[in-house]
């Protein structure tokens, strides 16, 4: 069975920092956490309106799936490092549909908490959901240099 403690830990500590962030935005004024059908914390960062076209930024986090199994044979899920999978729909003209400055607040606070972080861009016309992250590829897959117990 797998533990969703620390991924959940890491979410709302992360919401608590971009609703601090995001407070008096005129862009992104709402932060709102719930959980995918996996039970993987999900942290959407929007106007209040998450419909496609709108300013959304949705941050996944999820354990990474550990090398071996457990005594048991069982697949089993690593207690660290977690993956972060960062999201927003692209404009038009191929840039983000929160502004620039948007996203880097979420990204600045992302990024600091120690895991893989992926970025993936939505395609314009695309609301911004658990299904449409599930389905992009990841335009940015970075993660630490050194992460001595295992590779990613």
């Amino acid at each position: 069975m797998q533990s969703t403690a620390k991924a959940q830990a890491l979410a709302r500590d992360l919401a608590d920092k971009l609703s601090k962030r995001y407070a008096g935005s005129a862009t992104i004024n709402t932060v709102r956490q719930a959980n995918d059908a996996n039970g993987w914390p999900l942290i959407f960062c929007s106007n209040g309106n998450e419909a496609e076209g709108q300013p959304v930024i949705l941050i996944r986090i999820m354990a990474v799936p550990m090398i071996s199994a457990d005594v048991f044979g069982n697949p089993t899920t690593a207690y660290a490092p977690h993956t972060l999978e960062f999201a927003y729909e692209l404009a038009a003209a191929n840039k983000p549909e929160p502004t620039l400055a948007d996203a880097a607040i979420a990204q600045f606070e992302a990024i600091k908490t120690g895991v893989r972080f992926q970025l993936k861009e939505i395609a314009n016309g695309t609301a911004v959901t658990e299904a449409s992250i599930d389905a992009a590829s990841p335009a940015l897959d970075i993660e630490e240099l050194y992460w001595p117990t295992k590779s990613v």
